[in-house]
């Protein structure tokens, strides 16, 4: 699903990713973790296509996204879910039209769309809410809608940066199980967080950077 040659990523002459090798097979749950500045939110934009490389070679889905031109970038779009650390709303539209919006962009019909939506609100505990603009929303509220804006159209890649970075214990549970049921559907999902108490709560592949390597490759804690 995921393969990375001789990655490396700069920004002024500042090297972020250095020479990174990585695989991450489809239908795999993996953490990736580290120190602030070590390279997880640029890996995960590398992934997307929202960045490029300075060098090396990126694949995803058997596509090399780094060469992809903008034209094709909605084909590999389709195929991954993000989950924004800022969450990226649409301000202007319910918490329900941000999820179908996307939904349509993506091809599925109107009354599929709402179904789709109106399902998840309710999994993620939102379903009151599918009237309300972003701006009326507690910090904790518009993660949800985010990650349920990421899960509706059922991807076969999760990108998930912080995800549970403004939820409550609870929540935050709720959340990785919701992911682990996508996991075990068959999507493939990779997580980046700083918490060391999700990266416990859950056994999986842990990808340690560090100075934008892969310092450790193993089950957590080391």
């Amino acid at each position: 699903m995921i393969r990375l040659r001789g990655v490396s990523k700069e920004y002024e002459r500042r090297k972020i990713l250095r020479d990174l090798d990585l695989q991450v097979d489809a239908g795999e749950f993996v953490f990736l973790t580290g120190p602030s500045g070590a390279g997880k939110t640029t890996l995960l934009r590398l992934l997307y296509a929202a960045e490029r490389p300075t060098n090396g070679e990126v694949w995803v889905a058997g596509r090399r996204v780094d060469e992809l031109s903008r034209a094709r970038l909605p084909l590999l779009r389709r195929k991954i879910g993000v989950i924004f650390q800022d969450f990226k709303l649409l301000k202007r539209k319910s918490v329900l039209e941000n999820i179908t919006f996307v939904l349509r962009i993506h091809g599925v019909a109107p009354r599929e769309a709402q179904r789709r939506a109106l399902q998840v609100l309710k999994r993620l505990g939102l379903q009151h809410r599918q009237s309300a603009l972003p701006d009326t929303l507690s910090g904790g509220e518009q993660q949800r809608v985010a990650i349920a804006r990421a899960l509706a159209y059922q991807p076969r890649l999760i990108l998930a940066d912080e995800p549970t970075g403004n939820l409550d214990a609870d929540l935050a549970s709720e959340l990785l199980s919701l992911l682990c049921d996508i996991n075990y559907q068959g999507a493939t999902v990779v997580v980046a967080t700083h918490d060391h108490a999700i990266l416990e709560s859950i056994p999986a592949r842990t990808l340690v950077l560090h100075q934008g390597q892969v310092h450790y490759d193993g089950m957590w804690p080391p």
